[in-house]
């Protein structure tokens, strides 16, 4: 996580500020961050975190005052970093977007349920939108989550994508003891009977090449001296959220991180299904690594397109 020397956190004024400026401190002691920026966008302004989910309190008004208050109660960084508190009023969409731009962040932390609208039911809405469109990587929280993890787990296959993300989770485990799991998940198609095997035979071969895929890919990482854990499982249905859901576990104490996959053309830059339901429906908070820069045509212009309006 060295990697992340500028950190933006984005609060909204609700109870769950406190444990993520707590987690946040903590990411920047794992990576030595040289500045920290946490921000603060009013949740009454147009469209911006209009309601809470049901039975939890309104989100707060924080002044630049009050913010600098909470965050001197509950962030505890290494204490060298630079501390910048800011409250801005705009569409959270554009403003995070824009801000993490003009500030070059590394790392945007934010809630799964930050900037809830009340016309749908997605609590991630807009963690989605902004690990879609943001140049940088984007860690999502859950609601609950353990400061502390004591493992990773990094779905892979062998690309570039997958290798970033491998190397960021073990530079974290590195700074904080955790142990790294590559979870490799391998299709197990309805044809296999053509190929003349049964289906044992047919997976047995499928999962001796994703081990030596895993393995291929460790090899060809940065693991920072460290063990990295190889687990193969098959799919037989095509849906890999459910098995790394399982392999999660309860979550409380695990962490997930995963490549950003990015794909040209007038679209922009978008992220696969797998990580977008993650950000949905982890228990456990999900990092989405990107390389630094990509989506940047498209922020320029989803910008351009604000400009009218801000």
């Amino acid at each position: 996580m060295e990697r992340y020397k500028r950190i933006l956190v984005c609060i909204d004024g609700s109870n769950d500020d406190a444990p993520m400026l707590v987690y946040a401190g903590g990411r920047s002691r794992a990576a030595e961050s040289k500045e920290v920026h946490i921000l603060h966008l009013p949740h009454d302004t147009g469209s911006v975190l209009e309601d809470s989910p049901a039975g939890s309190p309104a989100p707060t008004e924080l002044t630049r005052e009050t913010l600098q208050v909470l965050v001197a109660e509950h962030f505890k960084g290494h204490g060298q970093e630079r501390l910048v508190c800011e409250v801005i009023c705009g569409s959270p969409l554009i403003e995070i977007l824009r801000y993490a731009h003009e500030k070059d962040i590394d790392l945007i932390v934010m809630g799964r349920r930050c900037g809830r609208r009340g016309e749908t039911d997605d609590e991630a809405l807009l963690a989605q939108r902004i690990t879609r469109k943001a140049t940088c990587s984007v860690l999502v929280l859950p609601e609950e989550y353990a400061l502390q993890a004591e493992a990773i787990v990094v779905p892979v296959r062998d690309s570039e994508c997958s290798a970033n993300a491998l190397e960021t989770a073990c530079g974290i485990a590195a700074a904080t003891g955790a142990t790294v799991v590559a979870l490799n998940i391998y299709a197990v198609h309805a044809g296999y009977s053509r190929t003349g095997n049964t289906l044992d035979e047919h997976q047995a071969l499928l999962e001796a090449a994703a081990t030596r895929e895993c393995a291929k890919l460790i090899e060809r990482t940065d693991t920072h001296g460290l063990r990295v854990e190889c687990m193969c499982v098959p799919d037989l249905h095509g849906k890999p959220v459910p098995i790394i859901l399982e392999a999660l576990g309860s979550g409380s104490t695990r962490v997930v991180i995963i490549g950003a996959r990015g794909r040209t053309g007038a679209a922009g830059v978008l992220l696969g299904t797998v990580t977008e339901q993650l950000i949905r429906k982890s228990p456990s908070p999900v990092l989405a690594v990107k390389k630094k820069g990509e989506c940047l045509g498209l922020l320029r212009a989803l910008l351009v397109i604000a400009g009218d309006e801000y």
